[in-house]
């Protein structure tokens, strides 16, 4: 049988079939490697940390074990890419939480901002209430009175980000999201703003809740087998 006869064939014994279920982070992490182009999926351990809350309380990563964490830098000051970042973690959080994940997957945004850090943290407060986050499993963090003005710079280039400052009030810099597991290595990074929320969602879920929750649907297995028959 030729492959012209049987492609027709294998479309109808797909289109009736079950979908499929990844059996393993990595099976996951293929499907939605295909699905999301700005997803880069990685297994290092994340750069430790010892910050403050808006309120001075201290957060370390050690506190996050145990929990899924979504990770993120941004400028507070910052008029453009910074306030639309945050608009889409706003976003992954009300699908996080709607999907029943409150509990499994805690929300982490470091300012790194240089300026005084009462007004930082006014700034903070303000980016909590402007974009309605559920603070039970949202923190904004960043350095404690008397620490290095650069602190949360630096540990941003830990994470492999630069704020650069290019004068007062605007620092240049990427936009990432990182995704971090229960044990502390970081799994993925979400690069830039153009990312579907729904897909850091759903790897959020194979980190908490495992590989199986990710399936692949008859579409995207027939798309994939025509793909390779005629190449």
């Amino acid at each position: 049988m030729n492959k012209k006869t049987y492609a027709p064939l294998l479309v109808l014994s797909l289109a009736i079939s079950s979908p499929s279920f990844a059996h393993s982070l990595e099976d996951a992490e293929a499907v939605l490697h295909e699905r999301e182009r700005y997803a880069q999926f990685v297994d290092q351990p994340a750069p430790a940390f010892a910050l403050t809350d808006v309120d001075g309380n201290a957060v370390t990563s050690s506190d996050l074990e145990g929990q899924v964490v979504v990770l993120n830098f941004i400028y507070t000051r910052c008029q453009e890419a910074c306030p639309l970042h945050m608009n889409l973690i706003a976003q992954v959080q009300d699908s996080v939480n709607e999907s029943g994940l409150r509990d499994e997957v805690e929300f982490i945004t470091i300012a790194t901002d240089t300026e005084d850090v009462g007004s930082t943290r006014n700034n903070m407060r303000a980016y909590g209430e402007n974009f309605g986050f559920d603070l039970s499993n949202w923190r904004f963090l960043y350095r404690d009175e008397g620490e290095p003005t650069d602190t949360t710079r630096l540990l941003a280039e830990t994470y492999g980000l630069k704020f650069t400052e290019v004068t007062e009030g605007v620092q240049l810099h990427g936009v990432v999201t990182h995704v971090i597991d229960q044990s502390g290595r970081m799994r993925a990074r979400f690069h830039g703003l153009a990312f579907d929320p729904d897909h850091l969602v759903s790897y959020a879920r194979v980190l908490a809740e495992g590989p199986e929750t990710i399936t692949t649907s008859t579409w995207d297995r027939l798309r994939h087998y025509v793909t390779n028959i005629f190449n």
